[in-house]
C-alpha cells in the first residue's frame, strides 16, 4: 500500500530532467499527495473507458452502432457462434475499436467479428475470437479494418 501523505511529482514537459537538483527545475515541479490523486479520481477528473456491453449467445448477432471504442462481451447459453459486425471502415477512417471477452468464451463459444459489406478485417470476411479473456484491437485505414493487436491466453 502507498502510505498516506506520499507525494508524487509532476514535471513540466520543458523541464530538463537531467538537471533534477537545480532550484529552477525544482520550482517548476508540482507535488501531489496520494489523497489528492484519489480525490481527483473520485471527482471524475480522471477519465475511464466505458465499454459497450454485449451479452452474446449462440446464434445471436449485433451491429456495433455506438460511439464507444471499447466493447466487453459476455456469454450466456449453450455452445455456438455470435456474430458482431463492426461499423463501416470507410465511414469511420482512423477509428480504433477494442473488443474483449470474459471467461466463458471457448472453442465451443465463439464470437466472429465481421466487417460490413465488401470491407475486410485483416484481409478476410471475419476474425474469430474463441478463447477466454481474449480480445482484439482493430483500426480503420479508411477502407478496411486491420487487427493491430490480438490477445490470447
Amino acid at each position: 500500500a502507498i502510505p498516506s501523505g506520499t507525494k508524487f511529482h509532476g514535471v513540466a514537459p520543458f523541464v530538463d530532467t537531467d538537471n533534477k537538483g537545480s532550484a529552477q527545475a525544482n520550482a517548476m515541479r508540482d507535488a501531489y499527495t496520494i489523497e489528492q490523486i484519489a480525490s481527483a479520481a473520485n471527482s471524475g477528473a480522471i477519465q475511464t473507458i466505458t465499454p459497450y456491453l454485449i451479452n452474446a449467445s449462440s446464434g445471436g448477432s449485433s451491429v456495433y452502432d455506438t460511439d464507444y471504442n471499447m466493447s466487453y462481451i459476455t456469454w450466456t447459453g449453450g455452445a455456438g457462434t455470435y456474430d458482431l459486425t463492426l461499423p463501416s471502415a470507410v465511414a469511420n477512417p482512423y477509428r480504433l475499436i477494442r473488443v474483449v471477452t470474459h471467461s466463458a468464451l471457448s472453442a465451443n463459444n465463439k464470437v466472429d467479428v465481421y466487417s460490413p459489406g465488401s470491407e475486410q478485417i485483416d484481409g478476410g470476411a471475419f476474425y474469430r475470437i474463441n478463447k477466454a479473456y481474449n480480445g482484439i484491437a482493430v483500426w480503420s485505414d479508411g477502407t478496411d479494418w486491420i487487427v493491430i493487436q490480438a490477445k490470447a491466453t
